[in-house]
């Protein structure tokens, strides 16, 4: 295991060393949310769900440096955020939650605050994860995507949005606060958590989420497993990073058409009669 320092070191010129062999998915959020940020030319950053803070800090680490507004309701976790965004010139937070409807929320508070949630754990989970054992609740403010939205990208001439969810089963509610005409046109991209296992109450399943962005026109460009099971082989959560179209229209790419011609070159050449 290499310390810390060192691979943020190497890190910044490009380089990293890991096991071998290693899941194919390792480090590939990183590589893509950065070829997102760059191809797209990012120039604001919805962060929901912002907990410590870690987010904001993980795209600075990849060289982002425009706008980052982020929104975080946990007691818990508010202080560490507001201080970490206060060192930042262009970060912001808003201490309210994003819901499909504005008002006031039960916020579950856990011993492990990066679970805190909306959502009740489902019986047994606690017993497999004690830092979801519930501390108490809070009351929030919640307010929705449609409603912020105006105010988060106000002053930029060409908003280039990129939305993060992460709120511990309520990211489907999240996007549906977009209003029914589903994301603004400058929202290019969505980094959200999906649940292959729920792990709290009427948690929507994954395939509910990622239905929500294939209907409004994003289409996938990386997942990344959060943690699996004790097994080390079935995904329990997954990091989804998705993209529109930069033109509005299907993009179905050189691949396809170089898979098909080898496929009726390998189908050719298996049919040939024996000399």
């Amino acid at each position: 295991m290499l310390p810390g320092s060192l691979r943020s070191l190497m890190h910044r010129f490009g380089f990293d060393v890991t096991r071998w062999p290693h899941r194919p998915d390792d480090g590939v959020l990183d590589w893509a949310l950065d070829a997102v940020l760059r191809s797209r030319e990012i120039n604001c950053v919805i962060d929901v769900g912002g907990n410590r803070g870690h987010f904001g800090e993980r795209l600075r680490a990849l060289g982002y440096r425009g706008r980052i507004v982020s929104f975080e309701p946990s007691p818990s976790t508010l202080p560490v955020i507001t201080a970490a965004a206060t060192k930042d010139g262009r970060w912001e937070v808003r201490q309210v939650g994003l819901s499909a409807a504005a008002g006031t929320a039960e916020l579950r508070l856990h011993e492990g605050p990066e679970l805190d949630s909306l959502h009740t754990a489902l019986p047994g989970v606690v017993d497999q994860i004690p830092i979801m054992a519930e501390t108490g609740t809070a009351t929030v403010s919640l307010s929705t995507l449609e409603a912020e939205f105006p105010s988060i990208v106000a002053g930029l001439d060409s908003p280039r949005v990129l939305l993060k969810s992460d709120t511990q089963g309520h990211d489907a509610a999240v996007l549906r606060g977009a209003g029914p005409g589903g994301m603004p046109p400058s929202v290019v991209a969505v980094l959200v958590e999906l649940a292959a296992q729920p792990i709290y109450s009427d948690q929507p399943k994954m395939t509910e989420v990622m239905d929500i962005l294939l209907d409004d026109g994003f289409t996938p460009v990386a997942f990344q497993p959060l943690f699996q099971s004790s097994d080390g082989l079935r995904m329990v959560e997954i990091d989804g990073l998705f993209m529109r179209s930069a033109t509005g229209l299907p993009d179905y790419g050189p691949g396809f058409l170089t898979a098909t011609a080898a496929t009726a070159a390998t189908g050719s050449a298996g049919s040939a009669a024996p000399a």
